[in-house]
């Protein structure tokens, strides 16, 4: 039964007029919602790209001409939105009231028509402002992968060369997210390269290896920016000039600290960055001026990070160190710092020798049987800094017999009072930011350039308040006893444990001592893979150390460390695919590793195979092959 003023009981006529004015209004309503969330999103993306443009160039004010125009233009085209939508909603209403009469009917039609044309030449408006305005405003980044070549099965290509190649490491890590805007860029090389390959036009008078006699001056500080761009996310329009850059590097001309002069990203908005070092004689060299990036890895390197909004403010702090305070050690044992993030290379890293040089980190000794009176005495060394940027250990220079790899071990005085001291940095006018100069940082700092927290009390309050000082002491004779695996995963020697793996798992190995973090490296903790040749370039691997405490889990807080366990990160394994041969993962442990002790993973060994060759669990007198391509 139909109502009687239902619409499908009154006449024809009528009944048309009224469901083409309901049509009339559905379109008024969709096309002001679709004008509405256009609208949105153009000022959404000018709102973005004003803001990168401003936190790019260090304007913050409203008198950035491209800002300005941004606002003009959003508020023109959001009126005459309101007026269109107005139109749209009277065509409607005069449509659904018409009544049958023609006149009414074809205004209604006409002020439809005139508000639909002015909607498309809106439309076309908000496109043609947004992408002229990204020509001239936009330095946003886009997440993502890029630069994959074909045949790499949308894996980046220019990436082999961390771990496979000449890098060791380098922070942001890739894919890194929420990396804070005052973040430095670093990189470390495996071996020493062309400083001019990182600083525009630095002479380094002919001699790399003499720092001493390397002229310097304000102009010789800047980035090379022809062999590294450093630019938003596709935009390499837009990477970071020679002056925008200030470049540092290590005394072993190893490691180079990018620290851009203005904030990276935006305040509003995270920011995908790309930083690329390009090969060639033109881009980055060794030091004997041959390319660094050859072979499977001639592409050169390429790496993206994502940059939050925020500002690190937090100062890095100390969670453990070896030896403990107050203990009785072999003379040989490895002075350890962990700390709480990344710490800048150029602050944590030099040699002390003959009273003079590194002193930002100091180790001194006094025998036990000494005067009380009588002054300690510095011991020359080594401080290298290590472990994905976390570790700082030293080493002495004093040479005190050899592991059963054969290697040099080296002691601290023995039967003497050590004390260790890691010097807080000081702090700028703005703290916890440390003061930078011209020969660096005075005391340790985060990538970030926050001073030490020595003291853990969460405040950077510098020296000497932050100074981080602890003692121990030596006994007569070196600990020669040699570290063993205690356990793996997956598990070694078992085929069904080893397979059907998660693809981003990374392989682990639990020692039953606590390593020596600067032996950990690509080259002593790597992965080898049967992938084709054209995924070379795209597989990549970097170990770490992760400590643990008595009953196996990671250590934190004040639990004590009784040993390490070593991961291998890694671009994510290949799927196994049907009817084709299952891709091969194999992590090889050699015997350069060494535990804090300087004693050598050798033979390969576990608690259960001893060598000379520990092969998957079976002892070898061969060298364990590689996976077949």
């Amino acid at each position: 039964m139909l109502w009687k003023d239902s619409a499908l009981a009154i006449k024809p006529k009528r009944r048309r007029e009224v469901l083409r004015g309901l049509i009339v209004f559905v379109f008024t309503v969709f096309s002001s919602a679709f004008l509405f969330s256009f609208n949105a999103f153009a000022q959404t993306q000018a709102a973005q790209n004003i803001q990168a443009v401003a936190a790019q160039t260090g304007v913050s004010g409203a008198g950035d001409f491209y800002q300005l125009l941004g606002r003009i233009i959003n508020i023109v085209l959001g009126f005459i939105g309101v007026i269109l939508l107005a139109f749209l909603i009277y065509a409607g209403f005069l449509w659904m009231t018409a009544n049958g009469d023609p006149k009414a009917v074809d205004k209604a039609k006409s002020v439809l028509k005139n508000a639909a044309i002015g909607l498309v030449i809106l439309i076309a408006s908000f496109a043609i402002a947004n992408y002229v305005l990204g020509l001239f405003g936009n330095v946003n980044g886009e997440g993502g992968v890029t630069g994959s070549a074909p045949g790499t099965g949308g894996f980046p290509s220019a990436a082999g060369s961390l771990g496979g190649g000449i890098i060791e490491y380098h922070a942001p890590p890739r894919d890194a997210t929420d990396v804070p805007r005052n973040t430095a860029i670093v990189i470390t090389f495996k071996e020493p390269i062309k400083i001019a390959s990182f600083i525009k036009d630095y002479n380094d008078n002919g001699t790399p290896a003499n720092l001493a006699d390397d002229p310097t001056s304000s102009t010789t500080i800047g980035l090379n920016s022809d062999a590294i761009k450093i630019y938003p996310t596709g935009h390499p329009d837009q990477a970071l000039t020679t002056a925008a850059v200030r470049v540092r590097f290590t005394y072993d001309r190893k490691t180079f600290v990018m620290k851009p002069v203005n904030y990276l990203g935006s305040p509003t908005q995270k920011t995908g960055y790309t930083v690329e070092l390009l090969p060639g004689k033109t881009g980055i060299l060794r030091e004997d001026g041959s390319p660094a990036f050859s072979g499977a890895f001639s592409s050169g390197y390429k790496w993206q990070f994502e940059v939050s909004t925020v500002i690190d403010t937090t100062p890095p702090h100390i969670t453990s160190v070896i030896p403990s305070m107050g203990g009785r050690y072999a003379p040989n044992i490895v002075v350890q710092v962990n700390f709480s993030e990344m710490i800048d290379p150029t602050s944590a890293s030099g040699i002390f020798s003959q009273g003079a040089g590194f002193t930002n980190l100091q180790v001194v000794s006094l025998p036990i049987d000494a005067d009380p009176a009588a002054k300690a005495n510095p011991v020359d060394g080594e401080f290298k800094i290590s472990n994905q940027y976390s570790t700082v250990e030293f080493v002495s220079n004093l040479p005190c017999g050899v592991n059963s790899c054969g290697k040099k071990i080296y002691c601290l005085p023995s039967d003497s009072a050590i004390t260790a001291m890691v010097k807080a940095a000081t702090l700028s006018s703005q703290p916890p930011a440390a003061e930078l100069t011209g020969s660096g940082y005075d005391g340790v700092t985060d990538l970030a350039g926050n001073s030490l927290d020595g003291n853990g009390n969460g405040k950077a309050e510098g020296p000497d308040t932050d100074n981080y000082v602890w003692g121990f002491g030596t006994e007569s004779k070196p600990n020669l006893t040699p570290p063993h695996v205690q356990s793996t995963k997956p598990a070694a020697g078992d085929a069904q444990a080893s397979s059907f793996v998660p693809l981003s798992e990374a392989p682990r190995a639990d020692f039953d001592s606590v390593l020596q973090a600067s032996t950990i490296t690509s080259d002593s903790a790597y992965i080898r893979t049967n992938e084709a040749s054209n995924l070379t370039d795209t597989f990549w691997w970097t170990p770490a150390q992760i400590l643990l405490n008595a009953d196996g889990t990671i250590a934190s807080g004040t639990d004590a460390i009784v040993s390490g366990r070593l991961k291998i990160d890694h671009r994510i394994y290949l799927p196994a695919a049907p009817k084709q041969t299952p891709p091969e993962y194999d992590p090889f442990l050699l015997s350069d590793l060494q535990n804090v002790y300087q004693n050598c993973f050798n033979p390969a060994a576990s608690t259960v195979c001893r060598g000379p060759n520990c092969c998957d669990e079976h002892e070898s007198n061969s060298a364990c092959p590689f996976p077949a391509p």
